[in-house]
């Protein structure tokens, strides 16, 4: 499998000035079953492309490193996503176009990538000032010995909630003869179109909610959130879902508590699909379903949730849904270990995988 890790590095050269310095070690790569799912970043959603045999290489609050290799013809395909924050406000599209233009070409390595064509389109998105652009370069490689051609198409949006904070979602090719592939052209069109914008700032109603909790408050804290989840509010649901799953300061409804824990999860939140897990789990006002367990734990596995990564580790080697399968306890093991689990690091060894 070719490791997509490299192109998001080449991907955020061309907005970043200096990308992704913070990654320590070079990460797994984990599968990403559940394709299509939403995952949702700092103020902003978007859908993982509708692929099979997607892979991710990266996955913070912030940003994400989705690949997939074709092998007839060898091709490597990238999506990302990236929160900017370039230092100042942009009142207009083609102002942000303008500063986009300059920045990609100011951040293009030119050691390893020689650009063919650069465009940038002044445009709007759910109502934002956006800029659309395409990318063609010869890339020569980590050891300037190849000469590949790398084609990328993104949008970068202006979030609606602070004007100089930016999305950024991309996709990309390495590989092929100059026309990009129409599956991948098709599925990174649906991934762009799906970038839509999370409120940053708490409501009035959610910052006087997290007022009472913090008063000892509970229940008067639920009293004014479920107004807010009833109109589709998706971190008030997750919270008043808890509340009612454990009985935090109210009264317990395990039944109640799913409801709205599975309307939260409509946005992707990974806390939420982890608790989803633990609910079918434990049998928490439904009966013990361990399939059904599996099924949210593995959409907050692909999202690289190292707590659900291990316990489909543990569901593996003890046969809860299925017989023992060694060789996916150890890989779920693995993945978790690399992604920051000490439990699961543990277990691998102790299991001699």
């Amino acid at each position: 499998m070719r490791r997509v890790f490299p192109i998001l590095l080449i991907v955020a050269a061309l907005m970043l000035p200096d990308p992704a310095r913070a990654q320590q070690q070079t990460p797994l790569a984990n599968p990403i079953v559940n394709a299509g799912a939403p995952w949702p970043f700092a103020g902003f959603v978007v859908d993982t492309p509708g692929l099979d045999d997607l892979y991710s290489q990266l996955r913070t609050g912030e940003a994400a490193a989705i690949g997939k290799q074709v092998v007839q013809p060898e091709r490597t395909w990238a999506f990302v996503v990236l929160t900017l924050r370039p230092g100042r406000a942009f009142k207009s599209a083609r102002e942000l176009s303008e500063h986009m233009r300059t920045r990609r070409e100011t951040g293009l390595d030119a050691k390893r990538l020689t650009k063919l064509a650069h465009e940038e389109v002044p445009t709007e998105h759910r109502g934002q000032p956006c800029s659309r652009y395409t990318i063609r370069a010869i890339d020569r490689g980590e050891k300037g010995d190849e000469n590949v051609l790398m084609q990328f198409r993104g949008l970068t949006c202006v979030h609606p909630d602070q004007p100089d904070r930016l999305a950024d979602v991309a996709y990309s090719e390495r590989g092929g003869e100059g026309v990009m592939s129409e599956v991948l052209t098709k599925a990174g069109g649906r991934f762009l179109e799906s970038l839509r914008f999370l409120p940053l700032t708490a409501p009035p109603e959610l910052q006087a909610a997290m007022k009472r909790e913090q008063a000892g408050d509970m229940a008067g804290s639920i009293a004014l959130l479920k107004p807010l989840a009833e109109a589709g509010n998706t971190r008030a649901a997750a919270v008043v879902g808890t509340a009612l799953l454990y009985g935090r300061g109210v009264p317990a409804d395990p039944e109640e508590g799913r409801k709205w824990l599975e309307a939260a999860a409509k946005d992707g939140w990974v806390d939420v699909l982890f608790t989803l897990g633990v609910v079918y789990d434990k049998g928490l006002g439904v009966p013990r379903d361990p399939e059904a367990a599996v099924r949210w734990w593995t959409r907050a596995a692909d999202q690289r949730d190292a707590q659900a990564q291990l316990n489909l580790g543990i569901y593996s080697w003890n046969a809860e849904n299925a017989p023992r399968d060694v060789k996916s306890a150890c890989a779920w093991w693995e993945r978790a270990a690399n992604n920051g689990n000490e439990r699961a690091l543990q277990y691998f060894k102790a299991n001699r995988c």
